[in-house]
């Protein structure tokens, strides 16, 4: 049965140091959050180019605009998501401690 102690000793070569569990937890928030970003960035990019060089297109404004409102739905997620992991991070440190 793993206990508390096990995860308090936890080692991974990559991190060096023994980084506690909310420490570990918060690193791997912060890349998905990263990768997350930067592509909802390009994609917000994407539809902003498309918006832009659509003319008299209806369709492809509407497509630009679809992929617009995406974008913002996407980035408040990404953004709850990090706030919810971050939260049950810090109560579950303070729950082990």
């Amino acid at each position: 049965m793993i206990t508390t102690e096990d995860i308090k000793n936890l080692t991974i070569p990559i991190l060096g140091s023994a980084p506690a569990f909310s420490d570990l937890v918060a690193r791997i928030a912060n890349i998905f959050v990263t990768i997350a970003g930067i592509l909802a960035f390009f994609y917000l990019v994407y539809a902003g180019i498309l918006y832009i060089t659509s003319g008299n297109n209806p369709d492809q404004a509407k497509k630009a605009q679809a992929g617009l409102v995406n974008v913002i739905i996407g980035i408040i997620i990404i953004t709850l998501s990090y706030v919810i992991v971050r939260t049950v991070g810090n109560i579950i440190t303070t729950v082990i401690k």
